[in-house]
């Protein structure tokens, strides 16, 4: 049997979704939804704690909740988009190494006694460095006796689909965005840039049809070459660039 609250959580994102509250609505309180429903105060907070959790409403204290200015349930494209695509570019392989970090384990969701190898990648336009890459995969999916070439990993979505035959660019995928201020001084040492300069950095976890998590990147890219495009679509493809 369905909660209760779930039952009204649903039906009231069917209320968002279909048109009846527009963006920057007041929505309903919550002696509304007691009135409307005829159930406890306790299912009905529950129900909108949920939709606020989730994106669809946000609360204004004293004044109530409010439908929220984002694309909910929209299908959108996003697209990395180049700065300079007119500039020469080329991949510089820093490091290739096992690493031993229980963080990157939960991410890779991989038992302790699993491999995971480290690949730092820098990607330069026109001799300037402008984004870093640290790609962590399990040793289930690394050929050890490519590690020796590294030049064999300057695209690792190639390498993958070479020695698996996986196609990563159009496999499931969760990405997270944020902007770095101050930059790790690591980082903006390599992306020569002050560490008092903001980065955008982003977090990408890539999965099989099956569920199996290939690999989870972190990545950082210079302000002056980030640049991102959202596009609301009505059919689309993942497109990821690695």
């Amino acid at each position: 049997m369905i909660p209760k609250y779930l039952v009204i959580k649903n039906e009231l994102l069917n209320e968002i979704n279909t048109g009846k509250f527009h963006p920057g609505d007041r929505f309903y309180s919550e002696s509304d939804l007691i009135q409307k429903y005829d159930v406890s105060s306790i299912t009905v907070i529950r129900a909108l704690k949920e939709l606020v959790l989730d994106g669809y409403l946000y609360s204004v204290k004293g004044k109530g909740r409010f439908v929220s200015q984002g694309k909910n349930q929209q299908l959108v494209r996003f697209t990395d988009v180049e700065k300079f695509p007119d500039h020469n570019t080329d991949v510089k392989i820093i490091s290739i190494k096992e690493i031993n970090n229980d963080r990157i384990r939960q991410k890779l969701n991989v038992s302790k006694s699993t491999v995971i190898y480290q690949f730092e990648r820098l990607r330069i336009s026109d001799g300037e460095p402008f984004f870093l890459q640290y790609s962590y995969i399990p040793e289930t999916f690394v050929k050890k006796e490519d590690l020796n070439n590294p030049e064999k990993f300057k695209s690792i979505y190639k390498k993958m689909e070479l020695d698996f035959n996986f196609h990563l660019s159009t496999s499931p995928s969760i990405e997270y965005y944020k902007i770095l201020f101050p930059t790790p001084k690591h980082v903006s040492s390599l992306l020569n840039i002050n560490e008092y300069e903001p980065t955008s950095f982003a977090e990408r976890t890539t999965f099989l049809d099956n569920g199996t998590i290939v690999e989870y990147i972190e990545s950082y890219k210079r302000w002056d070459y980030y640049c991102s495009k959202v596009e609301s679509v009505t059919s689309v493809s993942p497109i990821i660039n690695s």
